[in-house]
């Protein structure tokens, strides 16, 4: 069975070059038939011409939007599917993402490291033995203070 979803858009969208020449040749026909009856050639063609590219550009315009609209339902419906082949953008804002959660890993080990720190210096201050969850913590530390 075909899919009948991408043939809607050929239709509503392929006409636009048509509609495009269309509306300038329309607008030149009418152009010349005023210049014929009015005797002012070729001046009525030029600004009829320019009525027709404006007309052009407004079926442009009108079909842009209307695409956009489309997309975004589409993309609402199904989803935005990720590239078949990652450019040189998305592949560097990947690091850049990845870079940024090993940062605030790295953080939240750090404030961690230094709270169970914190602990182990204010139970000695206070005289009492650290507890058993400060043990690795510890020992990370006075091999630190053994290399420096």
């Amino acid at each position: 069975m075909r899919n009948t979803r991408n043939l809607k858009g050929i239709g509503q969208y392929g006409t636009i070059g048509i509609e495009m020449v269309l509306s300038m040749l329309l607008g030149l026909w009418v152009g010349t038939k005023l210049d014929d009856k009015l005797g002012t050639s070729p001046w009525m063609a030029v600004v009829w011409f320019f009525f027709g590219c404006a007309a052009a550009g407004r079926s442009v315009y009108r079909a842009w939007k209307s695409m956009q609209i489309d997309a975004k339902k589409e993309e609402e419906r199904e989803g935005n599917p990720a590239p078949a082949f990652p450019d040189d953008k998305e592949i560097a804002w990947r690091r850049a993402e990845e870079r940024k959660a090993r940062d605030i890993r790295d953080a939240e080990l750090e404030a961690k490291v230094s709270e169970l720190e914190n602990d182990v210096n204010g139970a000695k201050m206070a005289g009492e033995a650290p507890a058993a969850d400060d043990e690795p913590a510890a020992a990370a530390r006075d091999e630190e203070a053994e290399k420096r």
